[in-house]
Formats: C-alpha cells, structure tokens, sequence
C-alpha cells in the first residue's frame, strides 16, 4: 500500500508560530492604526520594497519574510549600544503578517550621497562606522546566556562570538552630510564568528567591487578568513 502524499509545511504559515512573546507595545489600538494608516496615508508616500511611509516620521515594514525578530534587535541595540537606529513604535502579527512600526529616519543611503561627499566626509563616515563596529562588538553576552551555551559547545579554539549586523551594505548605512544618522535592517544580525562581518560584508557585494575595496576602510580586514569564506561559498554556498 503506497504512502498518501503528504504536502509540505508552508513555512511562512507557522514562522510566527513561537514568537509573539517579542511584540513590542502589541495594543489593538496601535494594530488598528497602523493598519488603517497603510490603507490610507500611505498613498501619499512613494516606496519600494518592504518599507512603506505612512507619515513624515513613521515607516511601517512587512512582508511574508519580515519577523519580529528585527523589532525585538532593533530594541536590544538600542537599549546596549548608541548605535544608530531606527526606534520601534510597535510590532505585531495580523493575519500571519509581521507588522513593524518605526521611527522614519531622515537621510540618504551612503550610495546615493556618495557623489557629493569629499574625501573628508567619507574619513569621519567611516571613522564613525568603526566607531559603530566596535560598539556593538562590545554588547554584553550575559543577555543571551542560551546562544553562549551554544557556541560553547562548537569545536575548534575560536574566539567568543561578536554581535554583528551580518549585512553591512552601503544602503543599509543612512547618512546626512558627513554624519551617519543610521544602520538599518537587522535582520540577519546575531551573534557570529569575530570575522563575519568583514566576511558577509565583502561576500554579500560582489557586484560591487568598489564596496569590497571600501570595507578595510571601517572594518578590521581578516584576510584569511576571507579566504576561507570564499572556499567555502564555492563549495557548499550557503549550506
């Protein structure tokens, strides 16, 4: 007798399933006005992607892949760190959707100010993402007991792992003349090897190599790592 055909499990269907301890302000007034703002003032607002202006100050992100994961780590750096970022309002689910409501940020992504910054903007820009870097190298692990637990248990004699951003990208990086007033999306951030950062920041833009001969300029070049990571993506990609 054969075995019923049994379909898949819709991730996108149980992957708010174990997390909505980490809603933050998850009031149905603040779900009623943000989805009444996204039907209504957010017409007036041109945007692409994700993150959807409903006001001059207020953004709202969502999609299947967004969770409240981002929220609850945008919270956590500002709360240990005076990295830049965005504030949260509010974070929910609604109909399997995660809703984050945050602080709009006024500024440009450091790709499109590039033009019309000098050789001196991009010092003190950079000098203020090392700054930023080691910031949130230095986050108190005693906040994530579990996740040092784990890495313990990891082999070889590595050094403790380092909370990272994991998408250092330029467009992730918000600026306003030679200040940096941002670091955006979370999303991939955690606690990873000391070298991740430098490694994902180079690997995640290899179409843009002038990016690759930027990083050394903020961040801590580990070049054997590097060589080790491109082996490695060469190989098994992002198993």
């Amino acid at each position: 007798m054969s075995t019923p055909y049994v379909p898949p499990v819709d991730s996108t269907a149980t992957q708010h399933d174990e997390a909505q301890h980490l809603a933050i302000n998850n009031t149905w007034f603040r779900r009623f006005l943000t989805l009444v703002a996204l039907e209504t003032t957010a017409r007036f607002y041109a945007h692409d992607g994700p993150c959807v202006p409903i006001s001059k100050h207020l953004i709202v992100k969502s999609s299947e892949v967004v969770h409240l994961t981002e929220a609850a780590t945008l919270s956590f750096i500002a709360a240990k760190t005076s990295i830049p970022v965005p504030r949260v309002l509010s974070s929910f689910v609604h109909r399997n959707r995660a809703y984050i409501v945050m602080e709009r940020i006024q500024g440009l992504s450091l790709p499109e100010a590039w033009k019309t910054l000098s050789e001196s903007d991009l010092d003190s820009i950079f000098a203020q993402l090392r700054g930023e870097h080691a910031n949130h190298e230095n986050v108190n692990e005693q906040d994530w007991e579990d996740i040092k637990g784990m890495a313990a248990k990891q082999d070889g004699p590595w050094p403790p792992p380092v909370f990272t951003h994991g998408d250092l990208n330029p467009f992730n990086i918000l600026v306003r003349g030679d200040q940096v007033v941002g670091i955006i999306d979370w999303e991939f951030a955690g606690w990873y090897p000391y070298y991740w950062e430098y490694t994902s920041a180079w690997y995640g833009n290899r179409i843009r190599q002038s990016w690759q001969q930027t990083i050394d300029r903020f961040l801590e070049p580990c070049p054997e790592e590097l060589k080790m990571e491109i082996t490695r993506q060469k190989w098994w990609g992002d198993f």
